[in-house]
């Protein structure tokens, strides 16, 4: 490839460190910020709070006895985390145990961290130290790393992206000792080269980051390795880029052992919790418009009105909004695409053996987009291969880099061109402000004020329940939310239940029970039973208080709250803006033992197979595909009756009851009337699955031309009034 630097005083790496704390200080307004109080304190937010605090108290992520009351979390069915991350918090739990205040420490140097690798990356292509600074700066402050912010605390921690590339552009340039040679290298000449042991280790790095990184970075080695041998004629350059990625995919499962572990143990998760449709790929990909528009809400007024008016005419705008590159990396961008027309007509044949990186970084671009955008090469391994990673509009952060790079090359080249080195710290210092004021927007700064007050509004009430509560002791809370990645409960937000958790220190809660495994089934058939019922249970299985999200109920929680007050004959605690409530029901605790420990019945919820719930003349009706599961919660060892409503679509049907490998009931099903289906079901004592199948299968009303229907769901039975006694 050509000249490299040698290094870099240590001085030269802090400083491009100083000054983006510098400007996260200043943009952010860090002055006037609380360390101790959350930057985002909603959403997904609170999922990645919820996980540093239980890093803090459970040593790790995979257990947390504090949620998922009476069982516990268990994370294996949802690795949304990055081991490197979890690293990083720990090793800063050492020194606070809040943890409000090690993720917003943590993720605050994620910056500086970006700008250092950056560094480290530029100067080993001998890029001018003062555009190295700019180009760190500009990169650690993407709009993406501001827009993810907290809420997606593991795509913010991108520093370990320079670090990869710089890999990538060693392998397409042949760098590693072992590929300038015709020499078969012996162990110890291999354990010598430099390029290569760091290589291994950012591998093994890039293996521990967050997830999508890994996946993206994989595929480019795999692409550079190929295109490398494919220009020498040489098997040397696609036999290290395999060789690198088996080091990082290696690194993914050794990381992953556990859930493989549990998987194994367990079987998969009968709900998918982490599995993806290949249509949600279409879905969160990326679109090149969106990498070009300005920010929204813009400094530059009429530029927020260009992004604004996208945003709210054109479909398929969700995550992939924050892919804004910036005026600088934009540009950069402009001249990676052209670059590869110009070539292609011979136009760059000629130019300076210091702009060949241009090649490397032109391709690394193309194959991105190629890649990622709508209806891409990403489409293509989401409906043959893998689905998995649908958002892959994070490629983004990697097209930044090749953009920002691109610049600083040009910047490069034209500076020894025209020997004008002595402007370069005016030129850098020009485009660095420029910059900056173009990536970032006032609205990107927390409400520190609003924030604040809200935590501390939960924070008094949370803490009076404490004070009140027996160490240990389990809250329910209201209305079932399923953990984790549920939509919107009327106007209770994804993880809102977290804030319980997040402000105790000794209470157990109900919410945190791994979706589709038994401790979620069972507090989730007991949460939409009729409340009377509830709170029966709930006092069966040791709950000491009804904790109440009113934002997650239509009237505000008017008639649960009204109901519940009648049932346990006290009145709530109610929080100073009056949207949460707690229940201390250890006095109906009493009562319900003494009284009613004869009386519970099974209890029985759907679980997969089922369609959402529909309305046919006030009765909730639920399409079935052609199986289905239910889950039933026993009090102990007994036959009951399983009973339900069943009408067949279009066509008359069967429908078989399996409990476990017993046929419990064989029924047909006619298609003009709903008819009473029974079956005897013997139930073991906590929670049960039952299996319905349909042998004629299931139909798409689309298909059947008579119809003229557009429905495109595959239907076989509908089902109403499922009860078990």
């Amino acid at each position: 490839m050509g000249r490299f630097s040698h290094g870099l005083k240590l001085i030269e790496y802090i400083v491009p460190m100083i000054l983006c704390i510098g400007v996260l200080i200043w943009f952010l307004k860090l002055y006037i910020a609380d360390l101790y109080i959350p930057f985002n304190y909603g959403g997904d937010s609170l999922y990645f709070y919820a996980l540093t605090k239980t890093i803090i108290e459970n040593g790790w992520v995979w257990h947390n006895s504090n949620l998922g009351a009476p069982y516990v979390l268990e994370n294996f069915d949802y690795p949304s985390f990055n081991i490197l991350d979890c690293i990083g918090l720990k090793c800063i739990s050492f020194f606070s145990s809040n943890p409000i205040f090690v993720e917003n420490i943590y993720y605050l140097l994620t910056y500086p961290l970006t700008a250092l690798t950056c560094i480290i990356a530029f100067r080993q292509f001998n890029i001018n130290y003062a555009y190295s600074v700019l180009g760190s700066l500009l990169f650690a402050l993407m709009p993406y790393h501001f827009l993810r912010g907290v809420a997606h605390f593991n795509a913010s921690s991108y520093y370990i992206i320079p670090l990869m590339v710089l890999v990538l552009l060693w392998i397409y340039f042949n760098e590693f000792a072992l590929l300038k040679s015709e020499e078969v290298f012996t162990l110890d000449q291999i354990l010598l080269d430099r390029k290569l042991l760091a290589s291994v280790a950012i591998c093994v790095l890039s293996g521990l980051s967050f997830l999508y990184y890994s996946y993206i970075f994989c595929l480019f080695l795999v692409l550079l390795g190929v295109l490398a041998s494919v220009k020498s004629w040489r098997r040397e350059q696609i036999c290290v880029s395999f060789i690198l990625t088996i080091f990082v995919l290696g690194t993914v499962i050794l990381s992953l052992t556990p859930i493989l572990v549990n998987h194994y143990q367990n079987g998969p998760n009968p709900e998918g919790v982490s599995l993806r449709h290949p249509a949600e790929t279409e879905i969160y990909g990326m679109k090149i418009i969106q990498l070009l528009l300005p920010i929204s809400d813009h400094r530059v007024p009429f530029f927020s009105k260009i992004a604004q008016y996208y945003s709210s005419t054109a479909p398929l705008v969700n995550e992939n909004s924050f892919s804004s590159l910036g005026a600088i990396a934009s540009l950069g961008f402009v001249i990676l695409i052209a670059f590869i027309f110009f070539k292609s007509y011979g136009i760059l044949d000629r130019l300076d053996y210091d702009l060949a990186i241009l090649n490397g970084l032109s391709t690394l671009n193309l194959f991105a987009i190629l890649f990622a955008t709508i209806g891409g090469l990403s489409s293509v391994v989401a409906y043959s291969l893998l689905s998995q990673f649908r958002s892959i509009n994070r490629i983004s952060i990697f097209i930044a880099f090749f953009s920002i790079f691109c610049i600083l090359v040009v910047l490069n080249y034209i500076s020894k061109l025209h020997n004008i080195n002595k402007y370069v710290y005016f030129v850098a210092g020009i485009l660095l402000v420029v910059g900056v004021l173009d990536q970032t927007s006032n609205s990107m700064v927390p409400s520190y004020d609003s924030i604040k007050q809200e935590y501390m509004n939960d924070d008094r009430f949370i803490k009076e329940i404490e004070a009140m509560m027996p160490e240990n002791a389990m809250i329910a809370q209201l209305p079932y939310a399923a953990y984790p990645q549920y939509p919107a409960v009327n106007e209770m937000a994804e993880y809102s239940h977290f804030k319980g958790y997040l402000h105790s220190d000794k209470l157990r809660w109900s919410y945190g029970a791994m979706k589709g495994r038994e401790g979620d089934l069972r507090y989730r058939l007991v949460a939409n039973m009729p409340l009377g019922e509830t709170i029966k249970s709930l006092s069966f299985e040791g709950f000491k208080g009804i904790y109440i999200d009113s934002f997650g109920y239509p009237d505000k929680g008017t008639k649960v709250i009204t109901n519940i007050s009648k049932i346990l004959k006290i009145d709530p605690i109610v929080s100073d803006n009056h949207r949460l409530y707690f229940f201390d029901m250890r006095k109906s605790v009493r009562k319900f033992n003494t009284t009613f420990s004869k009386k519970l019945n099974p209890i029985v919820a759907p679980t997969s197979g089922f369609y959402g719930i529909e309305s046919w003349s006030g009765v909730s009706t639920s399409w079935m595909q052609s199986d289905a599961t239910l889950a039933v919660f026993s009090p102990d060892n007994c036959t009951a009756k399983l009973s339900l409503h069943a009408l067949s679509f279009y066509r008359p049907r069967t429908i078989e009851i399996y409990v476990g490998d017993e046929l419990a009931g064989h029924v047909p099903v006619p298609s003009t009337g709903f008819t009473n289906v029974t079956a005897h079901v013997r139930l073991a004592d906590g929670t049960n699955t039952v299996h319905m199948h349909v042998p004629e299968g299931c139909e798409r009303p689309c298909d059947i031309k008579v119809l003229k229907n557009s429905d495109s769901r595959c239907l076989s039975i509908a089902v109403q009034n499922v009860t078990v006694a």
